[in-house]
């Protein structure tokens, strides 16, 4: 694996995830479930972080060839939270939902590009 590529991929994966989740997480989902009425951002710590590292586990685990990894981290998560969702949390639950989608699809492009392995959409 060359070194640049594997770097500019956990870049992508963490940074890059981390500022497109921001502006659909936090900036448009939120505002928009206040709009609504269903709720206020909760209060969150460390949240940002979180998610960088999320990212870079979810890469790093694609990148040794351990995807069931991720599919573990997110049992976690949802078997930790389920009580939380219920009932009027139902549009913090599918902005979790959103988010961890993201954050697994930024997982898959940052191993993409660190294996060099970006499909090709042009022809």
């Amino acid at each position: 694996m060359n070194l640049c590529q594997v770097a500019w991929g956990f870049f992508v994966s963490t940074i890059g995830g981390a500022f497109v989740l921001w502006l659909l997480i936090d900036k448009v989902g939120w505002s928009y479930l206040k709009k609504q009425g269903v709720g206020g951002k909760p209060r969150a710590i460390l949240t940002p972080v979180l998610g960088i590292v999320e990212r870079g586990l979810y890469t790093g685990a694609l990148l040794m060839g351990a995807p069931e990894w991720i599919a573990v981290w997110l049992a976690l998560k949802v078997a930790v939270a389920w009580r939380r969702w219920e009932g009027e949390k139902r549009g913090s639950y599918n902005l979790f939902l959103i988010g961890s989608a993201l954050s697994v699809m930024f997982g898959v492009i940052g191993a993409w590009i660190a294996l060099g392995r970006l499909p090709s959409f042009a022809k």
